[in-house]
């Protein structure tokens, strides 16, 4: 539920009118809960504290360790391990955890959430987690998945930012059974920390993501696996370096995402296959015009994509 100020008693405080004016803009939602308050989690929960869009932050999770860090560097306001705990109350529920997880928090938290609350979370395989959330007789709660294809190769709630949504673009993937107001309540949120928001459906957002961010990451373990069993690696330079940079990202969190989207990633593997088969032709007969062709074509491609970004 989207509020004002006024449920806080802004109104009561002795605060200019512009500041109460002001104030009342910017506060979107009472209470939000992010369950695993990692890099994503945690660098939500800073950018919605920065812009002042929520009143107070839970953080969740199984690790009170995590959790007292997260306290420490002021990211939430209150921690829970029960999850049913943390989720009572809020407006706003994001979870944060790997998908396979992620299932079994939202079967196991929904029947504890406050009617007409948003669900979401930010999980990079869509289909298989929105079906399985839809099955579920969730009632009055409103789900719309998402995912902010944001990210850095160093894991934990000690690298959150709360720049790392800007100019990134988030995904929602809502459904024909989906809640309208949520899913602008949610595009209003991801765009006021900086991400530009696109509208998907669940199974097209897999395979996109197969062919631009997980492919890639099967790619880049693969190159240095073998550059490390071929002994190259002390004499690799700063190509090698770029290249390979997602290689450093969680093994175990791509392993999970490259089994939850099997069949897009299948897709993407088929298509990769194929063309890496023609590189392969074309260097075996000698064929310099199909290389430089293939070559041009990725080339100005990828500066066209650097120009509109800003980067070239």
């Amino acid at each position: 539920m989207i509020i004002g100020p006024a449920k806080f008693g802004l109104k009561n405080r002795k605060t200019p009118v512009c500041r109460q004016r002001f104030e009342r803009k910017i506060l979107k939602f009472q209470q939000m809960t992010i369950i695993g308050v990692g890099l994503i989690g945690g660098s939500l929960a800073r950018a919605v504290k920065e812009k002042r869009l929520v009143a107070q932050i839970v953080g969740a999770g199984r690790s009170q360790k995590n959790l007292a860090k997260a306290l420490a560097l002021g990211v939430v306001d209150r921690i829970e391990t029960d999850h049913r705990e943390a989720v009572q109350g809020s407006d706003i529920v994001v979870v944060c955890t790997p998908v396979q997880a992620a299932v079994d928090v939202v079967r196991d938290i929904f029947p504890a959430m406050k009617p007409t609350a948003i669900l979401t979370d930010v999980g990079s395989v869509k289909g298989p987690f929105v079906r399985a959330i839809e099955e579920m007789n969730l009632d009055t709660i409103r789900f719309v998945g998402g995912h902010p294809i944001a990210g850095a190769e160093k894991s934990g709630v000690e690298a959150s930012m709360s720049t790392l949504f800007q100019n990134h673009r988030t995904i929602l993937t809502p459904t024909a059974s989906s809640s309208p107001d949520a899913v602008d309540a949610l595009k209003a949120l991801w765009e006021s920390v900086g991400a530009h928001v696109d509208i998907i459906e669940p199974e097209r957002h897999d395979r996109i993501l197969a062919d631009i961010s997980h492919l890639p990451h099967l790619v880049a373990y693969v190159l240095v696996n073998l550059a490390l069993d071929g002994g190259g690696v002390p004499y690799a330079a700063g190509g090698f370096r770029d290249f390979t940079r997602i290689a450093s990202s969680n093994p175990e969190m791509w392993r999970d995402i490259s089994l939850d989207n099997k069949e897009a990633l299948l897709n993407s593997l088929t298509a990769f296959e194929k063309s890496l088969s023609d590189l392969r032709r074309a260097v075996e007969v000698q064929d310099g015009e199909a290389l430089e062709l293939t070559y041009r074509k990725a080339k100005e491609g990828r500066d066209d994509w650097l120009r509109e970004r800003g980067w070239l």
